[in-house]
Formats: C-alpha cells, structure tokens, sequence
C-alpha cells in the first residue's frame, strides 16, 4: 500500500541514484611513463552476445575508430578485416603486419549498458574497456570506463517542460549514440600518443601509386582491365555508380574480367581506382573498348570457289579494302589481319595455311573443310566461322 513515507523514500532513491557522479576512465599500462603506442592499429571485429544489440555493439566500435584517428593513431579499414580475420580474435594477425603494416591491436569490450526511467528523471549507463597489444600480442595499455548521464524535471534548471523533454529524449536510442560518443571519446583520450617515426607514419604505410593501367579484350566475349600500383590495395572498375573489384593476381598486380555486355557506348565516370588498407584512394580515368572483336558472322561470302569476300569490314591497312554493306544491323567490323585454317573435316583438325591483311581472301586451291579467324589489333581472335566444305 502506497504511504507517504514509501513514497518520499522511492523517491529519495530516484533522486540519489540520478545524482551519482560518473567515474573517470581507469588506466593501466606496462608501458614506460611518456613511452608512445604502435600509430598503426587494427580495431579487431566485436564479439557479440545477446546482452547487447548488435547494432550499439558496432556503433560504439565506430565511436571508438573515429576518436583513435582523431588522436593521429592510422586505423586500418574495415574490409582489410573483413578480408583476413576469420573470427573476432583474428589469429591471421601475423598478416595484418606483414602486408598492411598494422604494429598494434585494439580489443573492445562492452560489457553492459541499462537505461532506467524514473517518474522523475533518468539514469542511463555505458560500461566497457579498450585493450592495446603490439603486433606480438603483448598488452601495452588498458582503459576501463564506465560513462553515464542523469537528468529529468528534477534536475533541469527548475524548468519542469525543459526536464520532461529531456527525459523523453533520453530514453530512446539516441540515449546510446550519445553515450557511445562520450564513451570513445574519453578512453582514447586516456591512451598514451602514438609513435610519429613509426613505419606506419611513413610515406610507403599511407601514399599509393597507380602506375599503369590497361583494358584489352581478352576473348570475344569479354575484356579485362589491369592495374598496376602499391601491392595490398583494393583495385576496382569504376562505372558510374558501379565499382567492380579486381584481383591481386601477384604483389602490385590486379585484374578484372568483364562481359561484353557492358562494353556499349557509355556515359559518365570509367576509371580505376586504387585503395589503401587506411582508406586514402587514387583514380585513374580509362577507357572501356566500345567493339568487340571482328565477328566475320553474317558477313562473309564465298565468291568463286577460291575467293571469300568480307563484308563491311576494313582489313589491316591495305587500301585497297572495300567497305561494302554495312547496315543497322552489321556495323564496321576493323581487324588486323584474317587467318585461314585448313581440316579434313569440320571437325578437325584444323592447320593454319594463309594469313592475310584484305577483306578479299584466297582461299587454298585444295582442302576439304575451311575456316576464318580475324585477329583484332591486340592479338583477340574471333570465334572461327566455318565457311565451305569443297571435294
């Protein structure tokens, strides 16, 4: 039964526990007073529980990643992360170090958070810690904090409508952003400088370099795009909106193969770009073939019984070529030169008997079955075209 003395005394336990101070990071450290810390650091992957949502996990991991570069430490991105680690403890460490120059690792832990909601006031609180360890996995430094906000129409300047809108803003989610926030900020704050002559400082741990890049039809189907630039980068296609990655193949060495289907006249942004593992970026315009390779389909005729004749075509450099036939449906077709291939049967197998560089071809007095194969300027075949099958 409700009392007046029950009710002063809730009340008094409202108030005594919104007026609790908030506790200062605690830290500890087996480093040497003034000594710095790794500048180079991988924030490792949240361990999740169901304590606590995913989503304010994550979002104080952000918190925390936006502080350390706020501080001048290089974080290295996510998707290096992503990449490599195959769990939150990233046993892969080893090659974080080698090849993205990380020389220090940061363990985050929550370990609760509570939102409570008086009638006359609010009490919210956000516990956790941040672990450093050098690239061996020795712990350099620990920060344990707990950070909490109070407040409500008691605590607001008298003003009883300024404390009701308090409270209501304070007990959703923005509750945690805010907490979060103040959270990261206040242990990176407590974290001991970096190193400035560390090797992450350097040039070769941040700047890039896209040294060349190239786009060649690779069959008549599909062309591929290399770039070569600083070794364990990201490399990708940029179309547009789209960025299509490419693969490392060997140290500074990355290509891409793609459909056809995109090569058609195209408008807006064609380029690569190259990424480092701390997020700075380079790009490099190109261009995307407009023409597959010379398809000799629909276009070729026998004329004789030792003569073919292309159509619409231009054929090496011989002047002499006639360009003949094009329509809507048969465009230009350009080749560097034609290859006639000789079989007993269609089936093979075939042998290579004349190269030519004319839309006219003459064809081998002799040989059952022929075939035709143009080579563009780079090297790329065309499928072969069977052509005639002579006694």
């Amino acid at each position: 039964m409700w009392s007046p003395y029950n009710g002063s005394k809730r009340l008094f336990a409202c108030l005594f526990a919104l007026l609790l101070p908030g506790c200062g990071p605690s830290i500890r450290s087996s480093l040497a007073p003034g000594a710095p810390l790794p500048a180079s650091l991988a924030v490792l992957p949240s361990e999740y529980s169901g304590e606590i949502p995913r989503e304010r996990l994550n979002l104080v991991r952000s918190a925390v990643i936006h502080e350390l570069r706020n501080n001048h430490f290089v974080v290295v991105e996510d998707r290096v992360l992503s990449s490599v680690c195959s769990t939150p403890d990233c046993p892969e460490k080893s090659q974080l170090t080698k090849d993205y120059l990380v020389d220090g690792f940061v363990k985050l832990s929550i370990t609760s958070f509570s939102r409570n909601n008086f009638i006359a006031g609010y009490y919210n609180q956000l516990n956790g810690s941040i672990i450093v360890s050098d690239s061996a996995g020795q712990e350099l430094t620990s920060v344990d904090h707990t950070e909490n906000e109070s407040g409500g129409v008691l605590l607001q300047s008298g003003q009883v409508l300024e404390g009701i809108l308090s409270q209501v803003k304070h007990s959703g989610d923005s509750a945690f952003d805010e907490l979060a926030d103040r959270f990261a900020k206040k242990v990176v704050e407590k974290l001991p400088s970096p190193n400035v002559s560390s090797r992450a400082s350097q040039p070769e741990g941040l700047e890039l370099a896209l040294t060349s890049t190239s786009t060649v039809w690779s069959s008549p189907s599909s062309y591929t795009v290399c770039v070569d630039g600083t070794p364990h980068s990201f490399a990708y296609l940029v179309l547009s909106l789209t960025r299509s990655s490419l693969r490392e193949l060997r140290p500074g060495h990355y290509c891409g193969s793609f459909s056809a289907l995109v090569a058609e006249p195209f408008e807006g942004i064609q380029a690569v770009e190259l990424r480092s593992a701390f997020g700075n970026s380079l790009r490099r315009d190109v261009t995307i073939p407009a023409q597959s390779p010379c398809s000799l389909e629909n276009r070729t005729a026998l004329d004789g019984p030792s003569r073919a004749v292309v159509s619409c075509a231009t054929i090496g450099t011989n002047s002499t070529d006639q360009v003949h036939g094009c329509s809507s449906d048969l465009p230009l077709c350009s080749a560097d030169k034609l290859v006639v291939y000789q079989a007993p049967s269609q089936s093979g197998p075939y042998t290579k008997v004349s190269e030519q560089r004319s839309a006219s071809i003459q064809l081998p007095p002799d040989g059952k079955s022929l075939s035709l194969v143009a080579f563009g300027r780079g090297g790329v075949a065309s499928q072969p075209l069977h052509v005639a099958d002579r006694k």
